[in-house]
């Protein structure tokens, strides 16, 4: 069984520099390729998120406004200003001013 010859084992130590060096080219050119392919994709991606970033805002800001209702809700003050504006009711011991003025 005969191995590699001195010679040849001489051709692939001198050539074997400029083959990694080609290698490592191909390899970058295809990366920049990929990455250049995948911009409008990854531009889209930043898009959406920031209008989710948005979204995520003004839901936060939302939410506190429900809160703040519903601590708003469950006090007398609260009850009696709907009563009063959207069911026209008043306390029994309230005193009604009647406006009698012949201003028509």
């Amino acid at each position: 069984m005969k191995f590699i010859s001195g010679r040849a084992v001489r051709f692939l130590i001198r050539h074997q520099r400029p083959i990694i060096i080609w290698a490592v080219i191909i390899v970058s050119g295809i990366m920049v390729f990929r990455g250049i392919m995948q911009y409008p994709q990854i531009s889209r991606n930043f898009t959406q998120a920031a209008a989710l970033t948005k979204r995520a805002e003004d839901e936060k800001a939302r939410r506190a406004e429900i809160d703040d209702l519903r601590e708003k809700v469950n006090t007398d003050e609260y009850i009696e200003r709907i009563a009063k504006e959207k069911l026209g009711l008043v306390k029994s011991n309230a005193k009604i001013f009647k406006d009698i003025s012949e201003n028509e």
